[in-house]
Parts: C-alpha cells; sequence; structure tokens
C-alpha cells in the first residue's frame, strides 16, 4: 500500500509538472523528479501504470492541474478584459488591486517552492530514506495546493466585483478560448466580431 501511495505521489508530481512546464512554471522541479523516477524507474514502469487505476488517477490528476491553472490565468487576464466585458474604471482598478495582491502572494509561495525543491534534490542526491523524499514531496505539494487555492480565491474575488452579464459574457469568451485551444485554432481572444 505504501508503494501504491508513494507512485500516486510521484504521478501526481509528474502531471502537475507537465502542466506547469506548458505554463513555464518550476523548472527546477523537473531535474529533482527526473533523479526520483531514476530512482524507481522500474516500479514507474510496471504493470500498474499501463491499466485501470493509475490511468484514471494520472487523468483525474491533470484535470485537477489544468483547472487550478485555469484560475491563475484568469487572475493575470482579468484585469486586462476591461473593453470585451465593458468594465467600468472602478471594477478595473478593483481587479488589478486584486490581481496585485495575489502577485506578491505568488511571489512568496514561488519562493517557497524553490527551497522546498532544492532541499527535494539534496536529499535525492543524498540517496535519503524514502519517508524523508515522500515527507517532502509532500511539503512542496502542499505549497503548490495553497498558491493554486488563493489564485482560486482571488478569481472568486475578481467575479465578484463583476455583473451577472459580465459574468456571462466572460464565460463565453472563456469557452470559445477553450474551443480553440483544443482545436488548436490561434487565440483571437479580443477580435471578436
Amino acid at each position: 500500500m505504501k508503494k501504491i501511495a508513494l507512485i500516486a505521489t510521484c504521478v501526481f508530481f509528474i502531471a502537475c509538472l507537465t502542466a506547469g512546464a506548458q505554463t513555464g512554471q518550476q523548472p527546477d522541479m523537473q531535474m529533482g523528479m527526473k533523479k526520483h523516477g531514476e530512482m524507481h524507474g522500474a516500479e514507474m514502469r510496471g504493470g500498474m501504470m499501463r491499466g485501470g487505476m493509475m490511468d484514471g488517477m494520472h487523468h483525474e490528476m491533470m484535470m485537477g492541474c489544468a483547472s487550478m491553472q485555469k484560475s491563475m490565468i484568469m487572475v493575470n487576464l482579468l484585469p486586462e478584459m476591461d473593453e470585451q466585458l465593458s468594465l467600468s474604471e472602478d471594477q478595473t482598478e478593483q481587479l488589478i488591486d486584486l490581481r496585485s495582491e495575489f502577485k506578491k502572494q505568488q511571489v512568496d509561495y514561488q519562493a517557497e517552492l524553490t527551497k522546498r525543491n532544492k532541499k527535494l534534490r539534496a536529499l535525492i542526491n543524498d540517496n535519503a530514506p524514502v519517508d524523508e523524499i515522500k515527507n517532502q514531496m509532500k511539503a512542496w505539494a502542499d505549497t503548490r495546493i495553497d498558491m493554486h487555492a488563493a489564485a482560486y480565491q482571488a478569481e472568486r474575488e475578481m467575479k465578484a466585483l463583476l455583473t451577472d452579464e459580465q459574468n456571462q459574457e466572460l464565460e463565453v469568451i472563456m469557452e470559445e478560448h477553450d474551443g480553440m485551444l483544443k482545436k488548436g485554432i490561434p487565440d483571437t481572444r479580443g477580435r471578436r466580431g
């Protein structure tokens, strides 16, 4: 059972790293996970990864990471959507303030993630016991979860500033954006006809 938990944790980190790599986040963590993967390579290539339980778990973790990435993207983009959403000057200023608050928090989270990553790499390089590696991975994950929860909270606060009509228009814009990404069509936000 402990092996399953360790493997599931590794899969979670790999899934989040994949999502992070797509947005340019956490390049340092890839090196540590590569070494960790080498340590447990045989286990990771075993039958569990090819079927059933782990495939479904991996998909769910990827979807969770993607949903949280959307909050971070929304926090960064919403103040810039003043024309598309017909935001008032007051709304725009409040959205900018909320984004600024989140970015300050994000700097602290990123610094903590870097520290935790360095410690994880040191533990791996020193052939630390699995429990120490696992605890450090959990600490890293907790920090990342806190950062994404802060983004989610900021997104909620931002959306609360919008009128019902603006929120509906935002949903339409985001659905169009998601649809274009799925089809591979270049992003043309802001150029609606």
